[in-house]
């Protein structure tokens, strides 16, 4: 990786000592904290952010003394890979910056952006040259702004900053009700703010590392340090780096050093690799990574010379995040199709083209050939005219997977040839679902909802998003009809009560006490605690407690293994039997998404945890706890939300096109109920 140099006043010409010790690193960090998280960040909600050595110096403590390192302003960090660091390239110390930042003062070009696509009722968006070097990462942080993709831009009616079509200009949006409709008030707004001491700063991903190197005395002082007995006093420091090695997946790959510093940081940063249609024993390898300005190509070759590759736009990932990206690998003459699962947190983009490995460099082990294969639990319960869909059980398969399900029935006959059967019939029927030359016997037991069976019962509805929009309950009382049935909860509609919130995960219930502006009513002194929730909020009786959650917990950084996932639903299902076992609790499966190929590595991480949820709750290590299989009873193609293309400069295609591929459709949702319903009337 190249680094830019920058001396003070002249190039350092000295004699370093050289270090006895390893060499060490102080990376940056970045911590944003605004007055009420209830609502994005806006001009009147400002973040304020800080870093390492606030106040322009990072102290470190020695045996030999203070050391006190001067900053020209404080260590920030955007990702992993995107931090600004103290560090040693080359036996010279200094800093390292990867954090670009541009302050706006009320002095730059600014104009109405006309873009007709890009005009709402609700706001003005203004438009003005970035005015520093263009970068190629277009994510980044603001203290006074959410921070948008181009496209995510063109629909945002709310307070936001982005990057234009290009890199070269920037993109502000301000709503109506700051008053804020023109350009005199906008660089007026600008001035004050950077007058009152808080200016609008947009901190973003440079190309390329900026070196600049400390004065001869700090040389000689770090050149002595031990890293070991290094000790700090900073805050946001979260410690000293004494290594800085690439730590390569030997599961993934077969080798952990494909002796090239680029390579091996795109390596370090795949979390999973899967190939599928693929011979035994064909062998494969990454050869390249070409990077451009608006975009970054890598590409896979076999050991028959065929090459595969993939492409992602910059403005289309967000390297802020830790959450793995798939990279699909196609070519156009071979079956196979490679899917590499890159953390784009962890990569910094090289400068210039890295290629030409080998099998015995960078390969893909053999084992990472996927096998596909069926999710299915042994019976399904469903109300009459439900649709199953077994395209929703299909792990590790690819976009055209689903035409090869084929369902039959217990005389043979193909029932199926689309993965998709309707329950138009009563009572239990077999089905043999086959796939990959695999089948598995499945027990459907349709029928009608039975009236008043639910006469004087409590339910609660406990999770997410899909319980926070009220249509889940809706659908479920109306499913019921004339049952006279209670559903409890601090959340909701008079009559369609619940505990659901929006992004909140199995973790959240049992950890945190407010996030995204929900308070937790469930927890007591730090604990989940049911007894607690019941008696603090005059809730008696309680048959059926509906716990939906999963989805958000396999999103969450640090948080995320199925080990950790399965342990809150433990505290959560341990509280409520304590408190009392014949409470019959129903574990939703998490639903699949919308079926497209963006949608794909989601869909697995998904179906890998329905893996392990059934065989974790089937031991019988808990009272009255089920897990039903809502998953199977969303289309996952009609029960989404669909609307038309708009027609304006940017797109040509007025096709109908999916609009949230997470939450269902009314359909979709009425399906959810209707399947909650079924399974709870075979188990009251």
């Amino acid at each position: 990786m190249k680094k830019r140099v920058f001396a003070f006043s002249a190039v350092i010409s000295m004699m370093i000592s050289v270090n006895a010790f390893a060499d060490f690193s102080i990376n940056g960090a970045l911590v944003a904290v605004r007055p009420n998280t209830a609502y994005n960040i806006n001009p009147y909600n400002i973040s304020t952010i800080t870093g390492v050595g606030e106040g322009n110096n990072f102290a470190i403590y020695t045996d030999n003394g203070v050391i006190n390192i001067p900053l020209d302003y404080p260590l920030y960090k955007l990702s992993d890979a995107y931090c600004d660091k103290i560090t040693c390239i080359d036996g010279v110390w200094g800093v390292e910056r990867n954090v670009g930042i541009k302050i706006f003062d009320g002095s730059e070009d600014w104009s109405l952006y006309r873009k007709a696509s890009f005009q709402n009722d609700n706001t003005t968006i203004f438009r003005c040259p970035f005015g520093q070097e263009t970068p190629r990462i277009l994510n980044g942080v603001s203290t006074h702004f959410d921070v948008h993709t181009f496209d995510s831009q063109k629909t945002n009616i709310y307070d936001g900053i982005s990057f234009g079509e290009s890199s070269e200009e920037i993109l502000m949006r301000i709503m109506n009700v700051r008053n804020v409709k023109d350009v005199d008030t906008l660089k007026t707004y600008l001035k004050t703010q950077f007058d009152n001491g808080t200016p609008v700063k947009f901190m973003y991903f440079l190309n390329e590392p900026v070196f600049t190197p400390f004065d001869e005395q700090i040389q000689e002082q770090l050149s002595s340090v031990n890293p070991e007995k290094v000790r700090y006093v900073d805050k946001n420091c979260t410690g000293i780096e004494i290594e800085n090695e690439n730590n390569i997946s030997t599961d993934l790959f077969v080798s952990s050093n494909s002796e090239s510093e680029e390579m091996n940081n795109f390596m370090a940063a795949v979390e999973d690799a899967k190939i599928f249609n693929s011979e035994a024993g064909k062998r494969f390898f990454i050869n390249g990574i070409f990077p451009e300005q608006n975009s970054i190509r890598f590409a896979v070759n076999d050991d028959n010379g065929n090459v595969y590759t993939s492409e992602i736009e910059y403005s289309k990932v967000d390297f802020t995040q830790s959450k793995a990206v798939e990279l699909e690998f196609t070519s156009e003459d071979m079956p196979e199709v490679i899917k590499i699962y890159v953390n784009f947190n962890l990569y910094h983009v090289p400068s210039e083209a890295v290629q030409n490995f080998s099998y015995e460099k960078t390969g893909i082990k053999t084992e990472r050939i996927a096998e596909k294969e069926l999710v299915l639990p042994e019976k399904i319960y469903v109300l009459n005219g439900s649709i199953i869909d077994f395209n929703n059980a299909l792990l590790n398969g690819t976009e055209n997977d689903g035409n090869d399900i084929e369902v039959t029935d217990e005389n043979g006959n193909i029932v199926s040839e689309n993965g998709k059967i309707t329950a138009d019939f009563y009572g239990d029927r077999k089905y043999n679902v086959s796939f990959n030359g695999k089948t598995e016997q499945i027990t459907v037991y349709s029928s009608d909802a039975e009236e008043n069976i639910f006469d004087n019962k409590t339910f609660m509805f406990l999770g997410d998003s899909l319980i926070n929009e009220n249509l889940y309950t809706k659908y479920f009382v109306n499913t019921a009809e004339n049952s006279k049935m209670t559903l409890i909860g601090t959340r909701g509609e008079e009559g369609f009560m619940h505990e659901g919130r929006g992004g909140w995960a199995a973790y959240d219930y049992c950890n945190v006490q407010n996030k995204y502006g929900y308070d937790n009513p469930f927890l007591n002194d730090g604990k989940f605690d049911f007894k607690y929730y019941m008696d603090n909020n005059g809730f008696q009786n309680l048959d059926y407690v509906v716990i939906n959650l999963g989805i958000n917990d396999l999103n969450l950084k640090e948080h995320n293994g199925h080990d950790e996932i399965l342990s809150y639903f433990d505290t959560i299902i341990k509280s409520i039997n304590s408190y009392n076992d014949d409470i019959k609790i129903i574990i939703n499966t998490p639903i699949m998404l919308f079926d497209t190929g963006t949608t794909k590595t989601a869909k697995n991480d998904r179906l890998q945890f329905i893996k392990d949820l059934y065989p974790h709750f089937k031991s019988g290590r808990y009272k009255n706890v089920y897990v039903s299989p809502v998953y199977l009873t969303i289309d996952s193609f009609g029960d989404f939300k669909f609307k038309t293309g708009v027609i304006d400069e940017y797109n040509q295609d007025s096709s109908m096109k999916v609009t949230d591929t997470t939450h269902p459709n009314n359909g979709g949702y009425e399906a959810l109920a209707k399947a909650t319903y079924a399974f709870i009337q075979s188990i009251r």
